[in-house]
């Protein structure tokens, strides 16, 4: 009676495929398609090598010499949020989620040893604490440089619809008074 679910043919002329259940990635298609049009998520796609940069050695010389440009940058020219999160992380789980714990636990030994035997058993959940807060902000940030690119690439959308209801507007206009023009249709009293 009815047949199995395949794949859909396109409908449109050009052969695009668009995804059905999502009109925002059929736009955001559209959109990228346009002659001339920026790219909406300028730093993902610089990152899109760096999902994983620690998978082979390649892949992490790569993203050593884009951390070492990102760091360099003074001008600040392009994002470097994606490409230095690996970075941050490290180096704040291990600055703060391990040697905080550590240097408070000696700094307590040298004290006395009831605080070191104290501080020993609190520095394992702090530093977890700490490792924990350093990851949740640094995500914080991530999310905020995704948040961006999305607002940005909604303007460029806002822009596009802007245009194109600004090339409709002008042609209903010089239609809607053409229609005003013509006087048949207008009714005369009966003598």
């Amino acid at each position: 009676m009815t047949e199995a679910p395949g794949p859909a043919e396109p409908h449109d002329e050009d052969g695009e495929e668009f995804d059905a259940e999502s009109r925002w990635l059929s736009w955001k298609e559209a959109d990228g398609k346009q002659p001339g049009a920026v790219s909406p998520h300028p730093d993902l796609a610089r990152d899109a090598g760096f999902e994983e940069p620690f998978r082979s050695t390649g892949s992490a010389k790569e993203w050593a010499a884009e951390a070492a440009r990102s760091l360099l940058d003074v001008q600040f020219r392009r994002p470097a949020t994606r490409t230095l999160l690996p970075l941050a992380y490290v180096l704040g789980v291990a600055s703060f989620g391990i040697g905080l714990p550590i240097a408070f636990t000696v700094l307590m030994w040298k004290t006395s040893a009831v605080l070191g035997v104290f501080a020993a058993l609190v520095a394992v959940p702090l530093g977890l604490t700490i490792a924990a807060s350093v990851r949740l902000m640094l995500e914080f940030a991530d999310n905020a440089a995704r948040l961006a690119g999305r607002v940005e690439h909604i303007s460029h959308l806002a822009d596009g619809l802007f245009q194109a209801l600004s090339d409709v507007a002008e042609p209903v206009s010089q239609l809607s008074e053409d229609v005003r023009a013509v006087q048949f249709w207008r009714f005369r009293k009966k003598k």
